[in-house]
């Protein structure tokens, strides 16, 4: 019974992080997304109340360059740069987040000893090491970019005109920053699967596989939209940006991710 167990837990959980050939299966997806609810929920918002965080304008623009490390921190294994398991899921979310949250003291620290606001040296201290991994990076695929390029300019067009046409109250920051965030997410998704590149997560591949690479926007538009349109309609004051923020940081930072080792590798 114990080595059955065993077997199953390295097959399901462990494989999948040691094998980059072996993508993520409905079980590690499952716990992944429960225990990326339940930090998010019970341990990630109070301890930010007890570091005095507010999450506001100011906030969201310190802690930018964290979102974006993120994506670029993950794809420098992709790219065979940096050969680490700490860059791989779960173990890069628990490595930056204790990183932001030492960079988010030592801002909140500096400021009192220095005539800068905590948010500028929040973000300089993410810009340097987003810097320093994107120097690893290359545009070797200009096909892609093209192609990139073009699928975002056609959505943000289509959106705007659909927004304004059906409902204009949405067209503030609370909601299209999200969702473009989850369909810039999904136009890199295309990008990489034209060029050759593989949909790892359950939901993606089940998209793809049925309906084809462009079916991505349906999925974001199917579990984004309402979801962000719940929380702006339902959640008020720092909670509802709390919310609103994971949405945006997860598109964001996997889409940097695609967009990233797309470009580079050919």
């Amino acid at each position: 019974m114990l080595g059955q167990i065993k077997r199953f837990l390295v097959e399901k959980f462990w494989v999948p992080v040691a094998n980059e050939s072996v993508y993520y299966n409905p079980y590690n997806t499952t716990v992944y997304a429960l225990l990326f609810g339940i930090a998010a929920l019970y341990l990630v918002y109070p301890f930010s109340k007890k570091m005095g965080i507010d999450f506001n304008k100011e906030f969201f623009k310190g802690i930018a360059p964290f979102v974006f490390l993120g994506g670029a921190a993950r794809s420098l294994k992709d790219i065979n740069a940096v050969n680490t398991v700490l860059l791989e899921t779960p173990f890069i979310y628990i490595v930056l987040f204790t990183f932001t949250v030492a960079a988010i003291k030592f801002s909140q620290k500096a400021s009192e000893r220095i005539e800068f606001k905590p948010y500028k040296i929040l973000a300089v201290t993410g810009i340097i090491p987003l810097a320093a991994a994107l120097s690893f990076y290359s545009i070797n695929n200009w096909a892609a970019l093209k192609l990139f390029t073009a699928i975002v300019l056609t959505w943000s067009i289509a959106g705007y005109a659909t927004i304004n046409l059906l409902k204009p109250e949405l067209w503030k920051p609370s909601f299209t920053i999200p969702v473009a965030a989850h369909f810039f997410d999904a136009s890199t998704t295309v990008t990489a699967v034209t060029f050759g590149g593989q949909e790892k997560h359950v939901l993606g591949q089940f998209f793809i596989n049925n309906f084809g690479p462009y079916s991505m926007f349906l999925m974001k538009g199917l579990v984004i939209i309402p979801a962000v349109y719940y929380i702006t309609e339902n959640m008020e004051g720092e909670e509802k940006n709390y919310y609103l923020f994971l949405i945006a940081l997860l598109g964001l930072a996997i889409g940097t991710r695609n967009i990233l080792s797309t470009l580079t590798l050919t």
